[in-house]
């Protein structure tokens, strides 16, 4: 059953990954920037997904692999509801 929600929730936080890395090159001035911003948002996924994987994944009947990639994009959701608010702006 768990297995279920945890297919759930990467269905819904991957497409927010996507967006968020999508919409970023559209809010960063430069190049540099972008390879950044894109990179922060990486290693934070890759470090809380790993976190995640090790404490629910190997303590528990989880999949680890589902639980690192839940945990990867779950990180990107905040990101894409920003960029989602920023293209909504009116004169943008």
């Amino acid at each position: 059953m768990y297995t279920l929600w945890l297919i759930l929730v990467c269905a819904v936080t991957l497409p927010a990954m996507a967006y968020a890395h999508i919409r970023l090159p559209y809010h960063t001035p430069n190049e540099t920037q972008l390879r950044v911003s894109r990179m922060v948002l990486l290693f934070t996924g890759i470090a809380f997904g790993w976190v995640m994987a090790r404490i629910y994944g190997m303590n528990t009947e989880l999949n680890s692999v589902l639980v690192f990639i839940s945990g990867l994009a779950l990180v990107h959701v905040p990101a894409a509801c920003v960029l989602f608010i920023k293209r909504q702006r009116p004169g943008e």
